[in-house]
């Protein structure tokens, strides 16, 4: 054998190159065939999270047909698409945790906001007075729907003074609470009850309870500075009001970080999905196709830039509250978010917070049981 070897090398590594290639297919169908309930539940996910997306894009159309056929206009609360994208895509989250918290906290804050801006005219001490309201009612509840600072926030920059504005808030809110309870129960939900990634748990751990006491006046700080120029330079929207709630949530959490790109990528979303949000109120109307297909966008956008910020959806959806919007609103949010962004990063290196990123190369890894998907 050894002489035969010597004297027909070929056969031989031909032999050794056969057995290699069967191992090699053999372990391939072994691997294959243990990753297969792996594969199935990621699909199963994957389709899961695309169910609740298009449930709460369906749920907002909803309410701007009511918003126009009960000529209520403030149904169509901007916040209300935030809470229902979030919600149902995280059925175990912090918010969908505790419903009747949902709906309360915002229509108190609701409550609030009308009652400062019947009182006082629109300016950088009433929105003051109203944040610090509204967050004392956050905290007084116990509750984490920080969105409801935005309910406290709107009246004041749109000039609401109607006692329907918190009604209509009130009546969505109890809508989204019952659209939940019925997609908790559904199977469609079961597997986003699962959460073990990097995305789902820095968007609990931004909505969970705020840490230490310098967070609050870097909040009070950063609206008071940026308010003082919306209201002398007549650009009310760069305060424009989801851009509080996404301070309070980052201020409040300085150690994990609300985008897993670069930051300059933060305002660039907000811009856009502004943008989104004004040219089909400009081309479609207040319709409920323009405000689905713009939460549609909304949520690609959030996606691609991977933000953990469910706030950010509202952006789109506040243009259909507006009188008349124009690009200037677009402008506004993008110098807004800019300098959100700024303060943020400043806040982090002064009181030299160590930052929660997403780990390199995380993106190109096999995505795990709950992972934000595409």
């Amino acid at each position: 054998m050894y002489i035969g070897s010597r004297r027909h090398p070929s056969r031989c590594s031909q032999v050794v190159d056969n057995t290699s290639t069967c191992l090699t297919q053999q372990t391939h169908v072994i691997d294959t065939e243990m990753h297969k309930p792996h594969i199935r539940l990621l699909k199963h996910l994957r389709d899961s999270r695309r169910g609740a997306e298009l449930l709460a894009v369906v749920y907002i159309a909803v309410i701007s047909f009511s918003a126009n056929r009960f000529h209520l206009f403030f149904l169509l609360f901007p916040e209300l698409g935030a809470l229902a994208a979030d919600v149902l895509t995280r059925p175990n989250g912090a918010w969908a945790r505790e419903p009747w918290k949902l709906v309360i906290t915002p229509t108190a804050t609701a409550v609030v906001g009308i009652v400062i801006g019947r009182q006082l005219p629109y300016g950088v001490f009433g929105i003051l007075i109203t944040i610090a309201l509204s967050i004392g009612v956050i905290f007084l509840l116990r509750s984490s729907v920080a969105p409801a600072i935005s309910a406290g926030v709107l009246p004041l920059v749109l000039d609401v003074k109607t006692w329907l504005y918190p009604l209509s808030i009130l009546f969505g809110l109890c809508i989204l609470a019952v659209v939940l309870f019925v997609w908790k129960r559904s199977g469609w939900s079961k597997t986003l009850l699962v959460r073990h990634s990097v995305e789902t748990e820095a968007i609990e751990v931004l909505e969970s309870a705020p840490l230490g006491k310098k967070w609050l006046l870097a909040l009070l700080i950063f609206t008071g500075v940026v308010g003082t120029i919306a209201q002398f330079t007549g650009l009310r929207f760069i305060l424009f009001p989801p851009l509080v709630v996404m301070a309070y949530e980052m201020f409040a959490h300085p150690h994990t970080c609300a985008w897993a790109k670069p930051p300059f990528e933060f305002p660039i979303a907000c811009f856009l999905a502004a943008g989104v949000g004004v040219a089909l109120d400009r081309w479609l109307g207040v319709t409920p196709v323009a405000v689905a297909i713009t939460l549609g966008i909304c949520i690609l956008v959030v996606r691609a830039f991977r933000l953990r910020m469910p706030p950010a959806l509202s952006i789109g959806l506040l243009p259909f509250v507006m009188a008349a919007p124009t690009f200037i609103y677009v402008v506004s949010v993008g110098i807004g978010a800019a300098a959100l962004t700024g303060a943020f990063v400043l806040f982090q290196k002064t009181l030299a917070f160590p930052v929660h990123r997403m780990p390199a190369g995380k993106s190109h890894e096999k995505p795990e049981i709950g992972q934000f998907l595409p």
